[in-house]
């Protein structure tokens, strides 16, 4: 063989050589000066603090903790005494701002109410008139649709009227349980016009559905955390004795202005009655169709010397805490954990009565903290006293019942769960010159966002914060942590503590600090998962179980200086959207992590070990990465926009191989278009694949960045 051709198959064979290699990478390297990885010091891992953050149970004194105790609020020798009722012990914070009753009536209280009441009750003159205020200003300023919600949610059984917080599945729920309401239905004036209008009210478990229905087991979850658990407010009611909004004035006094022996009350039927009410100066206005829904004077109550026909008997109508409110929140927490796809907009619903009764005139914004404080304790007991089991299987049941309708139309269930309901399909709550007493399927409470400032506002009301008793630790109450394990299920019950801590209210607002911990969890902000990395967090999610098992999202903006790591038995997605500050970085061992936000991933080193990393910053903004960028091995996804870059790197960018999926627009980009991936401080090495599916591109590498051209 002559030299010549011996040459030119040596050239043919480097140039072989070349094109494969750069079919492997998918790459062109421009910049002979770039650094290949090997050359390069490969950062280390991230460490973190080292440990996982533990949230200690608080130490408290007998009658609490109320997950042990809270049967005596069902006991008739024990409910009545403040220092044996841990449910009521959890409330005495009203104490400080109203202080009605002696301290011997609130350890010896009884269900006809107290004979008498302290001279000077109003503790905290501040409080008490912001709380009075907030009533005067919702009641004056309500809207029709407001007031008709609010008198539903008063005369419809609780069970069912919170039904709606399923939002585009609140019918097939419905149609699932056998749920019903069977209220009179009025007209929208007998609602927003008559005073003298007397409806009928229901509350019990058969307005939720029926145990043999297809979701029978999610309609036995109500029942437990409504009828089988110490869940009554009457032994609080009568222990603390406030008033009701309708019976103070504008500064929270009670100005009794003798009774109205002759109020005419007609029912549906067109049946009337004179009844007899006690007056006050007041500026609340009592939604008009709720008038005849006050308390009434009762003529064996008289007759036992209890009031008279000319005195108050508002002994025997305590407005703290609110009863319905409590009543609401247990039925949205036994729909929230059934379908934690709907968790948020369950809880903000179970809220919305809660601000109803407000509306209403009924009651306060005191009486209805007091009712959520009161109805998360209940729902934590009955999760933590053998409730669990019937929890897991209302859960069970209804992620295979609405999975199947999801599957059919080809949505994730959590798709299912949030889709858009056009408003010309939305039955509404005025047919006419009727009022819809039926729940419907609805967007009410799908602004995510939305609900989740609302749900933080309604846990003070705007009730002012004491800033000399602000910025104490976080306290989780033992047992809380049972709220959120449907909703988090791949957390352990100590990670779940550690979400609640994370993300509670500060501390310095009424009612909130003496109840130790219920009144400052906000469990809609924790469903968005941690509030800060006060120690490493570990996940490993199964995506074979589905629900958030498969994908869940972390919405919260968190700080802290711990590390997140994605174990390599994760198999699950995992979303960050927050505004992230963390620092201790990221170590991704397996399964996808996403960030939805430009600061998404902290401003610690992203180590990736396996496992896909998938960049989707929202607004088609850069990821940031304020540390080191290392990928040993995994998938490097990026869903491509034009911005000038699609990720910025604060140190050394780091790739020892690894596969780099580039996902473009359907129509995909024209020929030409050149990307910036990646920008760094240094960037080393090469992608050992590149996919970018139909789109055939060219990447190029400086030690710098690296870019993608269009071919």
């Amino acid at each position: 063989m002559s030299d010549a051709i011996k040459l030119k198959k040596h050239h043919l064979y480097l140039a072989i050589v070349a094109a494969t290699a750069l079919a492997l990478a998918g790459c062109s390297d421009d910049d002979h000066d770039h650094d290949d990885s090997s050359a390069a010091t490969k950062p280390a891992k991230p460490t973190g603090l080292g440990s996982e953050q533990t949230v200690d149970i608080p130490q408290v004194d007998y009658p609490l903790p109320s997950v042990d105790n809270a049967e005596n609020n069902a006991d008739g020798s024990l409910r009545y005494t403040l220092g044996q009722n841990p449910i009521a012990y959890l409330l005495r914070g009203i104490n400080e701002i109203w202080h009605g009753t002696s301290e011997t009536w609130q350890n010896a209280a009884n269900g006809n109410g107290p004979d008498d009441y302290l001279p000077d009750p109003i503790l905290d003159p501040k409080i008490w008139k912001e709380n009075i205020q907030y009533v005067v200003d919702v009641t004056q300023n309500r809207t029709d649709e407001q007031a008709i919600l609010a008198f539903l949610d008063d005369q419809r059984s609780k069970n069912y009227s919170v039904i709606d917080g399923y939002g585009p599945l609140t019918e097939a729920y419905v149609e699932g349980s056998d749920a019903y309401v069977d209220i009179p239905v009025p007209t929208v004036d007998q609602v927003l016009v008559d005073a003298n209008y007397q409806s009928s009210h229901n509350d019990n478990i058969a307005f939720a559905g029926n145990t043999s229905a297809d979701l029978g087991a999610v309609v036995s979850l109500v029942d437990l955390f409504r009828q089988r658990s110490p869940a009554s407010t009457s032994a609080s009611k009568y222990i603390f004795s406030t008033p009701r909004p309708w019976r103070m004035n504008d500064s929270g006094e009670i100005d009794f202005l003798g009774t109205d022996r002759h109020y005419t009350c007609t029912d549906s039927e067109g049946t009337a009655s004179t009844v007899t009410y006690d007056r006050y100066t007041s500026s609340v206005e009592v939604v008009p169709g709720l008038m005849c829904s006050r308390r009434a004077h009762d003529a064996e109550k008289e007759a036992d010397g209890l009031y008279t026909a000319e005195t108050e008997n508002r002994r025997k109508d305590g407005g703290y805490p609110s009863g319905h409110t409590n009543a609401g929140y247990l039925a949205a927490m036994a729909y929230a954990y059934a379908l934690p796809q709907r968790y948020s907009a369950m809880l903000t619903r179970g809220s919305q009565l809660g601000e109803d009764r407000i509306v209403a005139g009924m009651h306060s914004p005191v009486d209805v903290i007091g009712g959520r404080i009161h109805a998360l304790s209940v729902a934590s007991y009955a999760l933590n006293n053998g409730g669990e089991s019937e929890a897991e299987a209302a859960s069970e049941q209804a992620q295979q019942y609405f999975g199947d309708m999801a599957g059919a139309e080809g949505m994730s269930l959590y798709e299912f769960a949030h889709q858009s309901i056009d408003d010309s399909d939305e039955t509404g709550l005025i047919d006419g010159n009727m009022i819809n007493t039926a729940v419907y399927d609805n967007n009410d409470y799908d602004d995510h966002g939305a609900n989740k400032k609302l749900y933080r506002q309604r846990l003070t009301y705007g009730l002012s914060q004491n800033k000399d008793e602000a910025g104490q630790d976080p306290v989780v109450p033992a047992g809380a942590e049972a709220l959120l394990k449907s909703r988090q299920p791949y957390l352990s019950d100590e990670q779940r503590r550690a979400v609640l801590a994370t993300t509670e209210i500060d501390s310095g607002y009424p009612i909130l600090d003496d109840s130790n911990g219920w009144g400052r969890l906000d469990l809609v902000t924790a469903a968005d998962g941690y509030g800060a990395f006060d120690g490493d967090v570990s996940v490993t999610m199964d995506a074979s179980e589905g629900g958030f098992n498969a994908h869940d999202w972390w919405r919260n903006d968190i700080d802290g200086k711990g590390m997140l790591t994605l174990t390599q038995d994760n198999s699950g997605r995992l979303t960050l959207t927050g505004d992230n500050s963390y620092s201790g970085g990221i170590l991704l061992q397996g399964g996808t992590l996403e960030a939805a936000s430009a600061s998404a991933f902290g401003t610690g080193d992203v180590y990736v070990e396996n496992g896909t990393l998938r960049i989707n910053p929202a607004d088609d903004k850069a990821l940031e990465i304020g540390g080191n960028l290392t990928m040993e091995n995994g998938t490097l996804a990026m869903s491509m926009d034009e911005d000038n870059s699609q990720i910025t790197v604060g140190q050394q960018v780091y790739i020892a191989g690894g596969t780099l999926k580039l996902d473009f627009a359907d129509d995909g980009p024209t020929a030409g278009t050149k990307f910036t991936l990646i920008n760094g401080a240094t960037v080393s090495g090469t992608f050992g694949n590149v996919d970018a599916g139909d789109v055939n591109v060219e990447l190029s590498y400086s030690d710098s960045g690296i870019a993608a051209t269009v071919q």
